[in-house]
């Protein structure tokens, strides 16, 4: 799995407090933690095991997530978090930059380092995206 640099970063940014670029960095940090965790969980969840090529073991695990709610309910849940996780990538994304634009020496080398890793995620998002869609077929078909 990929995680972000963020974690290391905040334990080894001694010198950051010192820099103007602290307030873009933190801001990314606080933005990209949750993107990497709900990631990482929903990956584990979808495509745990080897019934994950199978959408019917999917919907079946879905249908499992919960007794209140169906499948297509959580498909829907899914999508939701999703788009809050979208937004947070990007305002991630958005903090990295400036602080890669502020900051010098070591805080720009970890800004952008992290803000390579957004990439990763980014990516990991549209994945899942296409997923649930696809999943999604199943309820309205």
């Amino acid at each position: 799995m990929r995680h972000l640099f963020l974690a290391f970063s905040l334990i080894a940014a001694g010198p950051l407090r010192a820099d103007p670029c602290e307030q873009h960095f933190i801001t990314g940090l606080t933005a990209g933690q949750p993107v990497d965790a709900w990631l990482t969980r929903t990956e584990a969840f979808l495509y745990a095991g080897l019934g994950w090529v199978t959408r019917g073991a999917v919907m079946d695990r879905l249908e499992g997530r919960s007794i209140q709610t169906t499948a297509c309910e959580e498909i829907t849940v899914l999508q939701n978090e999703l788009s809050l996780v979208q937004q947070r990538l990007l305002q991630a994304e958005r903090a990295f930059r400036l602080a890669t634009s502020l900051c010098w020496g070591e805080n720009r080398v970890r800004a952008q380092r992290n803000l390579d890793a957004l990439v990763d995620h980014r990516t990991g998002a549209e994945d899942i995206a296409m997923y649930l869609a696809s999943l999604r077929e199943r309820c309205d078909g």
